[in-house]
């Protein structure tokens, strides 16, 4: 597991400025794949209350870890973000955050051989284990699914808000991305085939697939409400972009955005304890499939040999090439919809 990506399970306190000392008794658990400093200074945006970082924890599975912590203390939840947990007390969660983030990892080790073996390309039959676990998956999806297209709804509800504007304080935040051009492995590949062969390294890539489980398409009013607000999300980006304005300013905090934030953040926790819990589910599928490839009425898990470009090691060796395999990213606006409140509600 070597060069994984790795982000950070943070705690973060809210204290009153006029009262030295003070400790409103809550600790909000947020992730991060970015700097912590960073991240805690977007949050401030609009907050009357200072926010001070008390510590965090790195790992490579932040969600899993942050949703443990929440299913953990889910009796001592406020507003369903917030922890309630004295400052005393704050040592012990950190030092529950390093356990969990330890026993992810085993399990992550676990699946790492199995994907790390390819597929025979047959079938077995399931246990009466697996069918049972198959049935949890689907009732888990059956929440996953509608709580993802109401997230999806309600993040554009707010990214279409902002229209001309800096975002909206402790809300959503949005910035102007110039062109830029990006290497394409692809279009290596298509290009100059006998000088990628020369880069490209074996390797096994998985694509696992669960079968007869719940679709979007199988909640038509949550799909029809999350494309209404994708497109909503889209004019307002493109309106901007076609005329060339420049963002400046900010949003009202109007009780219509808060609300709209507040079901972005319930939807959030949401699905993130539900893939977690599926996530579960998935390990012991995939430790229990072996070489086999698929497990009927179950799921698939196709590994296969394949090369994969060594980009750096191509621009390097190949630099003039490279340029060639350019491609031109356009101009593009970026709005993050924060995904835990540093606000007290209007």
């Amino acid at each position: 597991m070597t060069n994984q990506r790795v982000g950070k399970v943070y705690f973060l306190e809210m204290n009153d400025p006029r009262e030295v000392g003070s400790d409103f008794g809550l600790v909000k658990v947020g992730i991060t794949w970015g700097d912590v400093a960073e991240r805690i200074a977007s949050l401030q945006t609009g907050n009357p209350y200072d926010l001070h970082c008390s510590d965090w924890v790195e790992t490579p599975w932040p969600h899993e870890v942050e949703h443990f912590l929440h299913r953990a203390h889910a009796s001592e939840m406020h507003r369903n973000e917030w922890l309630k947990c004295a400052r005393q007390g704050l040592r012990g969660l950190v030092d529950e955050a390093r356990e969990a983030a330890k026993r992810v990892a085993e399990r992550k080790t676990k699946e790492e051989g199995v994907h790390s073996q390819v597929s025979n390309g047959r079938p077995r039959r399931a246990t009466a284990q697996e069918i049972r676990l198959h049935d949890d998956v689907r009732k888990l999806m059956k929440e996953l699914i509608p709580a993802e297209l109401r997230l999806c709804t309600t993040g554009n509800q707010l990214k279409a808000a902002t229209g001309t504007t800096l975002g909206i304080p402790g809300i959503v935040r949005s910035s102007h991305l110039e062109a830029t051009t990006r290497f394409s492995p692809a279009l290596a590949q298509s290009k100059f085939p006998p000088l990628a062969s020369q880069c490209s390294v074996p390797t096994i890539k998985s694509h696992f697939r669960w079968r007869k489980v719940p679709q979007k398409n199988h909640f038509i009013e949550e799909s029809l409400a999350e494309l209404a607000a994708q497109r909503a999300a889209r004019q307002s980006a493109s309106d901007v972009l076609s005329a060339n304005i420049i963002l400046t300013g900010w949003a009202d905090r109007t009780p219509d955005a808060e609300r709209w934030h507040d079901d972005f953040l319930k939807a959030t926790a949401l699905v993130q304890r539900r893939k977690a819990d599926i996530a579960d589910l998935h390990t012991e599928l995939i430790v229990g499939i072996r070489e086999f490839e698929v497990i009927d009425g179950i799921c698939s898990f196709k590994r296969t040999l394949e090369p994969v470009l060594a980009a750096a090691e191509f621009r390097e060796n190949f630099p003039d090439e490279a340029e060639q395999c350019a491609v031109l990213i356009r101009p593009r606006l970026r709005k993050r919809v924060y995904s835990s409140r540093s606000y007290l509600p209007l």
